[in-house]
């Protein structure tokens, strides 16, 4: 599957915004410092309905992370109100068990402008939570998943109507410098170097009965998700396309001239269309790169040059350059991580 994020895609609500400049302002901070080359303006940040793009809250994330303020701050859990989001909040609250609500959640989560894959999976007696995908990497990377594992139980304490804490919560990323924080923030059992970033929690939880349960609001609010994640889908049809007719014969990729006259576009129209989504064809395509190379990586044992050839790179150096870019490192420390032939 391709995992497309566009930077300028509006799907960030104003709720999600002002709750983290309301969080910044509440430990003494000047919450301008995180708003500039945002071009968010106040009068954006009063309209509720307002959404802004991928590519203002990645900013916004950068201005927090050269703030100064200690990584740990933004452990501790921040209140979370149904409405920070939207309308699958609502869809949440309405559903008749926590089982349903969660589906609903990972079916529609990018519509709460969620920078990751989400994926809801139950093992015995375990229910867990588990990133992937996640658009950052480095220290940003690490910020979207405390922020998002922090604010899990809040948002299931609502739900439920009463209060949720989490068993077990392992990370992908080797222990930060402030990893004491995490036991005193998420208060269960915390591992790190893990294969994926999840938050586990008990299965019995699952068919709790929701205490706003509607099942005709349920239905209302869902077939409006459904309409909005539609929308969305249009929005990034373009993108789709051309990553399917990648993937679809990896290895021998087109040019981009080629590309549009399968799309029935010209060369010049297929470039204006995907740089007004903030994309162009050659980011589409190292996607695919990556998303293969991670692939074979992870899952077969072909060699490092075998991978590269693959994708079309002539001199294996051009290939660890370009992977070593994309993903954070080598495709050496990437196979020893990910490996599932280990």
């Amino acid at each position: 599957m391709l995992h497309t994020f566009q930077l300028d895609q509006k799907a960030i609500s104003a709720a999600q915004i002002n709750n983290t400049l309301d969080w910044y302002q509440s430990l003494g901070r000047d919450c301008q410092l995180l708003l500039q080359n945002t071009d968010i303006t106040e009068a954006m940040l009063a309209d509720e309905d307002y959404l802004f793009s991928y590519r203002q809250r990645i900013i916004l994330i950068d201005n927090l992370l050269a703030s100064g303020l200690p990584a740990s701050s933004w452990l501790d859990g921040r209140e979370t109100q149904i409405a920070d989001y939207g309308i699958l909040g609502y869809a949440m609250m309405s559903c008749g068990t926590l089982r349903q609500a969660i589906a609903i959640a990972v079916k529609y989560h990018r519509m709460a402008g969620a920078m990751f894959d989400l994926q809801f999976i139950e093992q015995g007696p375990h229910a867990i939570l588990r990133i992937d995908h996640v658009m950052f990497e480095g220290l940003a990377r690490q910020y979207i998943v405390e922020e998002l594992f922090s604010s899990i139980p809040s948002l299931i304490s609502l739900l439920l109507g009463k209060t949720h804490q989490p068993k077990e919560i392992h990370f992908s990323y080797a222990a930060p410098d402030y990893s004491d924080d995490y036991s005193r923030a998420f208060t269960c059992p915390i591992s790190f170097d893990n294969r994926f970033c999840e938050y586990y929690f008990t299965s019995a939880e699952l068919s709790e009965v929701l205490p706003k349960a509607d099942v005709n609001y349920a239905r209302i609010t869902e077939q409006a998700c459904r309409t909005l994640g539609y929308q969305m889908e249009l929005e990034q049809g373009l993108v789709a396309q051309i990553g399917y007719l990648l993937l679809s014969k990896p290895g021998h990729f087109p040019k981009l001239e080629t590309v549009a006259a399968q799309l029935f576009l010209s060369a010049r129209t297929l470039r204006r269309r995907l740089l007004q989504q903030g994309t162009s064809y050659q980011i589409i395509l190292d996607g695919v790169r990556q998303e293969l190379a991670s692939e074979y990586l992870s899952s077969t044992n072909l060699s490092v040059p075998e991978v590269a050839e693959l994708l079309g790179f002539s001199e294996v150096t051009n290939f660890r350059r370009a992977y070593l870019k994309w993903a954070g490192e080598s495709p050496h420390r990437y196979r020893q991580r990910h490996s599932r032939n280990v």
